[in-house]
Order: structure tokens, then sequence, then C-alpha cells
């Protein structure tokens, strides 16, 4: 009998392991529990304008998943006053240069209060990105011919279109494109400190 309850309780128990393994690689499978991540290290000497000193720092973390459904955010900063801060943004765009607004974190509410302790955290689904309905008229060039301007954040650098999915979110920060950028009183235009984004190292 002992023996029969012995077997009984490890076939429940070897049952039990193989669905909470298929529930699991159906969950992967569908891209809900895997992630593709990405980080970024703000510092004020990344800003592409004149050098300044500053002792503000930071770190962030995207994390999208597979299925490129949504996405999260997490920054931390430090050795930045709260009331000096007066945007901050995902921008698009390489290393030292100024590039449309991907993200805008304002939209969450007042930076003042969704910055908490030092750390914001957001998720966006492809409602947050930023998209521009009324870009400005290109520039023309000699002849009359007008040079197309990409309205938003492109899928390729100095190419027309916008991104206007997470997915092209994802695209972007696979190519080391994208960086946050902390405006703050004294640094409203370059900012106060940026950080390009790359995939996450290991």
């Amino acid at each position: 009998m002992r023996r029969t309850i012995g077997l009984f309780i490890s076939l429940l128990f070897a049952l039990t392991t193989l669905f909470a393994s298929i529930a699991t690689a159906q969950e992967h499978s569908f891209g809900n529990k895997s992630f593709n991540q990405y980080e970024g290290y703000l510092h004020p000497t990344q800003e592409p304008g004149p050098a300044f000193e500053s002792p503000a720092q930071g770190y962030g973390i995207l994390r999208v998943p597979r299925n490129l459904s949504s996405a999260t955010i997490d920054v931390n900063i430090v050795g930045v006053n709260l009331a000096d801060i007066t945007a901050f943004h995902i921008h698009c765009g390489s290393p030292g240069v100024l590039g449309p607004i991907i993200v805008n974190f304002g939209q969450f509410g007042d930076l003042k209060n969704t910055i908490k302790n030092g750390r914001l955290s957001v998720s966006i689904t492809n409602e947050n990105l930023t998209f521009i309905k009324q870009p400005p008229p290109p520039p023309s060039l000699s002849g009359g011919f007008k040079l197309p301007l990409p309205e938003g954040c492109p899928s390729e650098l100095n190419l027309p279109g916008q991104v206007n999915t997470i997915a092209g979110l994802d695209a972007l920060a696979r190519k080391g494109v994208l960086y946050f950028n902390l405006h703050t009183k004294e640094h409203e235009f370059f900012g106060e400190m940026r950080g390009q984004i790359y995939p996450a190292a290991g």
C-alpha cells in the first residue's frame, strides 16, 4: 500500500512538473516572458554642448518582451535637484547627435511626482510613442527639389518615415541609436546628462 501511495505521489509530481513546463514553454513561445534588455549610463560628458561640471549621474534599463507588445523603463538618478528638472525623454540619435523625441516621460505626470527617491518607472505601449502629425516643411535645394526629412524617429537614420511601434523602438535600441536625456533649468537645450542606450551586457 505504501509503495502504491509513493508511486502515485511520484506520478502526480511528475505530471505537475510536466504541465508547469508546458505552461512556461507556451508563455515563452508567445514572447510574453522572455525579454530584450538594453541599458544606458547617463553622464554630463555625453552631452554634445559646451563642457560643464555637474554631479549628475544615472542608470536606465529598457526591457522589451520579445512579442514587442510593450516596454518597461526604469531609471535611477542622483546628483540632480528634482525641482530643477524641466524635461526627461528618450530621443533617437547617434552619440553626440541631437535627435527627435520618441518617449516623453512628461506624459506620465509631473516629473517631481513621478521620479520618486531618484527613480522613475514606467510602462509604455505604441500609444506612448511620440508621433509628429504635422512635420515642419523640408528645406528646398537648388532646382526646387525638396529634401525629405524624418518627421519623428526614423526606422533607419537619415531616411524619411517615423517609428510608431514598440517593434520600431526595439529595432533602434538594438542599433544603439536611442539615448536618455535629462533637461534642467540650467541646461535646458542640450540637457544636464545623457545616456546612450545599448544592448545590455551579459
